[in-house]
C-alpha cells in the first residue's frame, strides 16, 4: 500500500486555510525553540547547570574535627542529596560550611566548643531550649551515631520586645533531623547539562511531531475521510 501520510490526494498546497495553518505552525515551532533556548540559558534556570554527586559528607569525615568548608574542594558545592536543583537558585551554601564534623565526635565535643566559641549544647528534639550537660550530650551523640554539630542561633528580646542580640548554641545533625540529613558534595557536570539541554529540545520537537500527526491523521480525516477525493470537485467547496 502506497504511503499517503501527507494526503497528496487533497492538493493541500492549493487550499488557503492549509497554507495559513502551515505558517502558524512554523512560526510557533521557531518561537518554541527560541523560547526554550532563552529559558535554558537564562541566569536563573533551576536545572542549568546540572550537578553530579562526588562524595557524601560522611565519606570525607575523619576523626579530626573539621568544618564542612575544610572538607569541600574549590569546585564543589554542598547540598542535600536529590536536591541539586536548589544549588542553581541559591548560590550561598555557607550554612553548611559552618557544620563541624568528626567520626569521633562523642570524644571531641569540647574541641568543637573551643573551635566554635560556643559552649551551649542543645538537643531541641528531646530537651527543648535547655542547655544539656556534656555527659548527656556525649551519650546522645554516641547512641544515635551522630558525626556532625551545627552552630545555630535565635534572636533574644528584652522585656520591651526589642532585639537583644543572638543566643548561639550547638545542635546535633542526626539521621532524623528535619534538615541536613544526607549532605553530599556536588560538582557541575557538562555531560549531564548537555544531555538535559538536548532532552528539552527533543521534547519540543516531539510535541510538534504529535501536532503534525494529529493534523494529518485526525483533523484531515474528520474533514475529508480516508478515501481519495476528486481535487477539482473538492476545491470548489474549500
Amino acid at each position: 500500500m502506497k504511503n499517503n501520510f501527507f494526503r497528496k490526494d487533497l492538493s493541500l498546497s492549493s487550499r488557503w486555510w492549509h497554507r495559513l495553518l502551515l505558517v502558524i505552525f512554523l512560526v510557533s515551532f521557531v518561537w518554541a525553540l527560541y523560547a526554550t533556548y532563552d529559558d535554558l540559558f537564562s541566569t536563573n534556570h533551576p536545572y542549568i547547570p546540572q550537578w553530579k554527586v562526588v562524595n557524601s559528607v560522611e565519606e570525607r569525615i575523619t576523626p579530626a574535627v573539621k568544618q564542612i568548608r575544610e572538607l569541600k574542594m574549590s569546585n564543589e558545592r554542598v547540598g542535600e542529596r536529590d536536591r541539586s536543583y536548589s544549588l542553581n537558585s541559591n548560590e550561598d551554601d555557607s550554612l553548611y560550611d559552618d557544620i563541624y564534623c568528626s567520626s569521633d565526635l562523642e570524644n571531641r565535643i569540647a574541641e568543637v566548643q573551643n573551635k566554635s566559641g560556643i559552649n551551649t549544647l542543645y538537643i531541641r528534639d528531646v530537651y527543648g531550649r535547655n542547655d544539656v550537660p556534656i555527659e548527656t550530650y556525649t551519650n546522645y551523640i554516641k547512641k544515635n551515631n551522630i558525626n556532625c554539630l551545627i552552630p545555630d542561633a535565635y534572636t533574644r528580646y528584652d522585656g520591651n520586645g526589642q532585639e537583644n542580640g543572638k543566643f548561639r548554641f550547638l545542635e546535633p545533625v542526626g539521621p532524623d533531623s528535619l534538615f541536613y540529613k544526607d549532605l553530599v558534595f556536588y560538582e557541575k557536570s557538562d555531560f549531564l547539562t548537555t544531555l538535559y539541554i538536548i532532552k528539552m529540545f527533543l521534547l519540543i520537537i516531539a510535541v510538534f511531531a504529535i501536532i503534525i500527526v494529529l493534523y494529518y491523521k485526525v483533523f484531515l480525516y474528520i474533514i475529508f475521510g480516508s478515501k481519495k477525493i476528486d481535487n477539482n470537485k473538492d476545491s470548489k467547496k474549500l
